[in-house]
């Protein structure tokens, strides 16, 4: 068979609820590997977080973090930056909407503005966090911004924030869960990665699969050559994946892997 490029979204995809990740699906992809696939985790997670997940999963697994503003080739790392009119864009909504939790992210320290929520705290232990107050406290600081979040748990507030940052300068704006807005540099995306890491290493669009549960997935899924969305996506995901496969509890990337392999599992 083909070498093929193999993606997978962390939360909700290649963790389980216990947030593991399962001993089939750490034995197929090392199987896969022998027969010359190639593998990637692609996340919203900084580098230095998402980098952990694919040292649990094996050796020689690529990394995709930040939405795709951060992916590696091989032993390079490849960085775009939120621009300064896009983060001046993200001030101006939260100075608007107190209620937002925000963070800007660079590969290995979250700035934030807000308490510390629950999905930050799961981060900690391979994430450095700094507090700002304001744009001239991170100017201070001058990071190399590659993309952040805005949190609230009142969804008008997000709606609102939301509708204020859509024709933001050189921002996209995406999201991963209901209580939340993805904040992404314009023209990056996991799809985006996507085709910069197949084209690298010559691997055809068609050759491609993606796994992916939440709404920051889904360019990622129609980029991709075999869209795979896990059961315990929201329905719209699954509407729009080519595949729908078992959820993340029921090993679903494993139940896919290994029929789609078959063949080349037993040869």
């Amino acid at each position: 068979m083909e070498k093929h490029l193999i993606l997978f979204d962390i939360d909700g995809t290649l963790l389980n609820d216990d947030m593991r990740i399962s001993k089939k699906t750490i034995d197929i992809v090392s199987s896969l590997q022998k027969k010359g696939h190639l593998f990637y985790i692609a996340s919203g997670r900084l580098l230095s977080s998402a980098r952990s997940y694919s040292e649990m999963l094996g050796k020689n697994i690529g990394t995709i973090a930040a939405n795709g503003s951060v992916y590696t080739l091989g032993n390079e790392i490849v960085k775009n930056r939120l621009k300064d009119e896009a983060v001046s864009a993200i001030f101006e909504a939260c100075k608007i909407y107190p209620k937002l939790q925000l963070r800007l992210f660079s590969t290995d320290t979250a700035y934030g503005m807000g308490g510390m929520l629950q999905a930050f705290m799961n981060l900690a232990s391979n994430t450095k966090f700094k507090k700002i107050k304001s744009k001239a406290d991170l100017n201070r600081l001058d990071p190399f911004i590659t993309n952040g979040i805005l949190c609230a748990n009142d969804l008008s507030v997000l709606a609102d924030a939301k509708e204020f940052l859509k024709d933001a300068p050189s921002l996209c704006l995406s999201s991963s869960s209901e209580h939340n807005i993805e904040l992404i540099p314009s023209g990056r995306s996991k799809a985006a990665a996507l085709k910069d890491v197949s084209q690298k290493y010559g691997i055809k669009p068609q050759n491609t699969i993606a796994f992916g549960n939440g709404e920051n997935d889904l360019p990622m899924l129609i980029e991709s050559g075999h869209g795979v969305a896990m059961a315990n996506s929201p329905r719209h995901v699954l509407e729009q994946a080519d595949v729908v496969t078992k959820s993340n509890n029921e090993d679903g990337i494993y139940a896919f892997l290994s029929k789609y392999f078959a063949e080349d599992l037993e040869s």
